[in-house]
């Protein structure tokens, strides 16, 4: 009688428990968003709408905190020392893959942090100061490529950084093409620079300069995607003109290992509810985020996160450029 007593005791302890583990993740305070770049940016404008919308879903805080610098690894490291409770997750993009394969990381990235949901998948875009383009005599991409295998190192290319994905990006749209890149700090600075005609071209997701390009302060010449945005019918894109080159930043919001699957499993239902919003929508519908389709969580979104490491690691060693390896990517 006593062992079945004591049956019936862990019993229900077990299924107690398996309650418990079943029930959906509370949240009870604020949540941080890191965001690894500056206020305004793109990353930082993807994440401020979201973070306002999953405030009225989860019914707690969610703040952005900004952690710039780095090209994004400051925002990590500091991620990266936050507790694994919960109530800290991070927006990231392909070019932490690309920091952590340079060796930039003081961890492993791609071990220690995992995109749980990607949120929007941008399109890269060429653009030209239509102040260069008048000066050059040039209206389209056939005649700007001829002008500058004419004109080598005459024609200037903004640049933030050479070893992110709007590098790699260039690099692939202009291979065999000689220009002359000129570093800024900042995308605001490599625009006003492009409206001012100080100089000539710039290489960044539409969502950045969909403004300029609508008042008429910057030319857009190249869309690097695989067909004509439906935004922009009349914009020629890469994979008509025969150029391999569709690399596009993707954002996503990643989560440092150990965190509780049921905070996690909380705020990507939340995300995903937030999605389905009329504002969400008419933020990505106008920054050209629809254009392309994003994987669902889950799965979809490990092998779409598994294929961007690949591809961006086949290109770092072709380009020489690889430090770290990893076994599954080789």
């Amino acid at each position: 009688m006593k062992k079945l007593v004591c049956l019936a005791i862990a019993l229900v302890m077990v299924l107690g428990l398996a309650a418990c583990a079943s029930a959906e993740f509370k949240f009870e305070r604020k949540i941080d968003l890191v965001c690894p770049w500056g206020v305004g940016g793109g990353a930082d404008s993807t994440l401020r709408p979201l973070a306002t919308l999953l405030q009225d879903i989860l019914g707690v805080p969610v703040e952005v905190v900004n952690v710039e610098g780095g090209s994004g690894v400051n925002g990590v490291e500091y991620t990266y020392k936050q507790p694994a409770d919960g109530y800290t997750f991070m927006l990231g993009t392909q070019s932490l893959y690309i920091q952590d394969m340079l060796g930039n990381t003081s961890m492993d990235f791609k071990t220690e942090f995992e995109c749980e949901d990607v949120l929007v998948h941008s399109i890269n875009a060429i653009v030209a100061s239509k102040i260069s383009l008048e000066k050059f005599g040039v209206s389209n991409w056939a005649e700007l490529q001829a002008y500058i295998k004419d004109h080598p190192f005459e024609v200037s290319v903004a640049m933030l950084t050479a070893t992110g994905v709007d590098g790699a990006s260039l690099a692939q749209a202009t291979e065999g093409l000689d220009l002359l890149e000129i570093p800024y700090s900042s995308g605001s600075d490599a625009n006003s620079a492009l409206v001012g005609g100080h100089c000539d071209l710039y290489v960044c997701g539409w969502d950045d300069i969909a403004g300029l390009v609508e008042s008429g302060d910057i030319v857009p010449i190249l869309a690097l995607c695989e067909k004509r945005m439906t935004i922009a019918p009349d914009l020629q894109c890469s994979v008509e003109n025969g150029i391999d080159s569709v690399m596009g930043p993707w954002r996503g919001i990643f989560a440092k290992k150990g965190t509780p699957q049921e905070a996690i499993d909380t705020l990507v239902a939340a995300i995903e509810e937030a999605k389905q919003s009329d504002t969400w929508k008419e933020f990505t519908h106008n920054a050209a985020y629809d254009e392309r389709p994003i994987p669902a969580p889950g799965e979809e979104t490990a092998e779409f996160c598994h294929n961007e490491y690949k591809d961006l690691h086949d290109y770092m060693v072709e380009q020489g450029t690889l430090v770290k390896d990893y076994d599954d990517l080789k």
